[in-house]
């Protein structure tokens, strides 16, 4: 088995900003594959927009991820 790569996910679900971490056995993850993988989790409820995704070399440590924010 290959070693998972890890992505930290940032978007915004009903005009909230939210992230999440995500473990893929892919080099590299899109924003519409991380979107799949969101909506999954949130059971279809809520608009998700805004998405990001970064590679990252560790997990994050808890409450310490800045999250992305709009303009009013």
């Amino acid at each position: 088995m290959g070693k998972k790569n890890l992505f930290l996910v940032s978007y915004i679900l009903d005009n909230q900003p939210a992230s999440c971490e995500i473990e893929s056995d892919a080099q590299t993850l899109t924003p519409e594959q991380a979107l799949t993988m969101i909506k999954e989790q949130h059971s279809g409820t809520g608009k998700i927009t805004d998405v990001q995704v970064q590679q990252m070399i560790e997990p994050k440590d808890g409450g310490t991820t800045p999250e992305h924010h709009t303009p009013s």
